[in-house]
């Protein structure tokens, strides 16, 4: 037999679940699991216990759409997760509903816009760097090694200077410090 489960969350502790949880109740979930909890969290106890009782033709029933994920692209992802296992996602806040072809359609565009914007961010950053190139930038890690900081580095290392020593005394960075170190020895 196919069940409904509903999922309530609230980003802070302060925050109250009873309007969720009653609109959830008149929505007919059988089971609603409640976590007061923050968006970024990656730990999310109920949600992992729901989504461990999960059977394709089960129904998950949210207040508010934006409640069940961390972020957007969580979000599509687990939407996409559920209509992948045969689970009906319900969103009472937006009318979603992906039972129905409108639902599917919805759920579709918004992962779109997604990945969209993704690929999007992705263009810009590459030709940015591109820009920069062109313009004689070096973008990352300087190439090689710079020798004066490599000597003072060099001289710090026979001298028995540890790499924080090193660092305080030539204001090169630790990582740098590390790194000329290992082709010292």
């Amino acid at each position: 037999m196919n069940k409904v489960f509903g999922y309530a969350r609230v980003s802070t502790a302060d925050q109250n679940l009873d309007t969720q949880i009653d609109a959830l109740t008149k929505a007919g979930c059988e089971q609603i699991f409640q976590e007061k909890i923050t968006g970024i969290s990656t730990s999310r106890p109920a949600l992992d216990e729901m989504l461990s009782l999960l059977r394709p033709g089960d129904t998950v029933i949210v207040a508010r759409f934006f409640r069940l994920g961390r972020n957007r692209d969580h979000l599509i992802t687990l939407v996409s997760a559920l209509t992948q296992q045969g689970v009906i996602f319900k969103a009472l806040d937006l009318g979603i509903d992906t039972g129905s072809i409108s639902g599917k359609l919805v759920i579709n565009l918004f992962a779109a816009l997604a990945e969209y914007d993704r690929e999007s961010i992705l263009e810009k950053t590459r030709a940015g760097q591109l820009l920069a190139r062109q313009k004689g930038k070096h973008c990352g890690r300087p190439a090689g090694i710079n020798e004066e900081n490599f000597k003072k580095v060099k001289m710090a290392y026979e001298k028995g200077f540890s790499v924080a020593e090193t660092v305080e005394l030539t204001k090169i960075s630790e990582s740098t410090v590390k790194r000329y170190r290992k082709l010292i020895q």
